[in-house]
């Protein structure tokens, strides 16, 4: 794998990782829209959609094209790296999880620092509603999630190579 293959996998993550970004905030964005009566802010919701969207579609359809804008020109060709399908979902694997990490530590530090307020100022009593809760257990499940892409990414590995080819020879 040279290190072009290498960073377009990287851009190909990054895609798929801004487009679930767009999921996740579309359901929020419909209704902040609905609840405004101006064509302006719909309108520029609209455009920065279709931005994003542009920026999937060119991260995953010209993956090279990124990399080689991406990577300095080299003098003298280096080796190309030899790696295995598993080492590769291993990697890519890790790469998400590390993600999801950086993620979930923003949401973490949010939520925690919210909750010490809270507890610390009496005077200034926060209700915790039900979408608050659910978006504090959400960030949970993304930091385990997270810790088990970064450190127990050989048994999804195994589990993805079971339901893709079955049964292991000689395995389990």
């Amino acid at each position: 794998m040279s290190r072009e293959d290498i960073i377009a996998v990287a851009s190909r993550l990054f895609s798929i990782y801004v487009l679930f970004g767009i999921i996740r905030s579309a359901p929020g964005a419909a209704h902040m829209l609905s609840q405004d009566e101006g064509v302006t802010w719909v309108t520029l919701y609209v455009f920065v959609l279709i931005v994003c969207l542009g920026l999937c579609a060119f991260l995953w359809f010209f993956p090279l094209t990124v990399a080689r804008k991406l990577l300095p020109v080299m003098r003298e060709e280096r080796p190309v790296v030899a790696v295995g399908s598993p080492i590769a979902l291993s990697l890519g694997l890790t790469l998400i999880g590390a993600w999801f990490f950086a993620n979930a530590l923003s949401d973490l530090s949010y939520w925690l620092t919210l909750f010490v307020m809270s507890k610390r100022n009496p005077n200034l009593p926060i209700e915790w509603r039900p979408e608050q809760i659910a978006s504090m257990i959400e960030t949970v499940v993304e930091a385990v999630i997270s810790f088990w892409l970064l450190f127990g990414n050989s048994g999804i590995t195994r589990l993805i190579s079971r339901l893709r080819y079955g049964a292991i020879q000689g395995g389990p």
